[in-house]
């Protein structure tokens, strides 16, 4: 995060969605959701997940 901020860059991420721990931790470190992904495996199996934004730099 810090040579992204220091160089103009913003990073993505996806979390599942059944991650509750880990969506919380993200936004509470000022995150944003940008969207929602369902990605797809195997044989017609799917798991949804939000896509995050980081915060913006200095």
């Amino acid at each position: 995060m810090e040579y992204a901020g220091n160089h103009g860059l913003r990073l993505v991420l996806d979390v599942m969605t059944k991650d509750r721990s880990a969506i919380r931790l993200y936004e509470r470190l000022g995150w944003q959701q940008i969207g929602n992904i369902a990605h797809h495996f195997g044989e017609g199996q799917q798991i949804d997940a939000l896509a995050y934004v980081s915060p913006e730099g200095p």
